[in-house]
């Protein structure tokens, strides 16, 4: 009974509370400026970065986890999309009746994200990663097919062009599209993996004292 109060007093400590706050709210501002920095057609291009959208979406469900937050990356992300075209004078570009079929592409990755949290302390973490890189994969697959299946069917830019020429066209774009986000979410979980470990040894520590 002794240990239970002990351990329910401990997940119950105000003080991991604002730590695990604090934590949430730096990651957010981190995965806020990625996206700010990186999108297509904002500062990527000056920058030569690759554009951390769906690293973004996948870590902010990993770390983040709330559905509300995901609202307001998303509505981040079109905020960003529009000043941009705005900028441009391209609202027809990428700003089309298909435009909101993004979000579900984006909420895959944010539920993938999710599923594959780990726990360092009780998790083999190889196999861990591996679950997170091949989620990533699928969920950026999926994505991706959402996203140009919805601009071909619903943009209405190519009525005299068949499924499968479509198809042809945008297949060069799948790999670079699915692999923009693995070195933003492998160098995530890394961070991640790294300052586990370091409060696990801090925690051993203290135990041993």
């Amino acid at each position: 009974m002794k240990d239970t109060l002990q351990l329910t007093s401990r997940h119950s400590d105000p003080t991991n509370k604002s730590e695990t706050s604090k934590a949430h709210l730096l990651i957010f501002v981190i995965l806020s400026a990625l996206m700010i920095m990186t999108r297509p057609y904002h500062f990527a291009s000056a920058l030569h970065l690759p554009s951390a959208s769906l690293a973004v979406f996948f870590l902010g469900g990993f770390f983040l986890k709330t559905n509300k937050t995901f609202g307001v990356l998303f509505a981040l992300s079109v905020s960003i999309d529009l000043a941009s075209s705005y900028a441009r004078g391209a609202f027809g570009d990428c700003i089309t009746i298909s435009y909101p079929f993004l979000v579900v592409g984006y909420f895959a990755l944010w539920q993938t994200g999710k599923y594959c949290f780990f726990n360092i302390q009780q998790t083999n973490i190889a196999l861990a990663i591996t679950k997170n890189l091949t989620g990533l994969f699928i969920a950026s697959s999926v994505a991706f097919f959402i996203s140009n299946g919805s601009y071909y069917f619903m943009s209405g830019k190519f009525p005299e062009l068949s499924w499968m020429q479509y198809s042809t066209r945008v297949a060069k774009y799948y790999l670079p599209y699915i692999q923009s986000p693995f070195l933003y979410v492998i160098l995530g979980l890394a961070i991640y993996c790294v300052f586990g470990q370091i409060k696990l040894l801090k925690s051993e520590k203290i135990n041993v004292k």
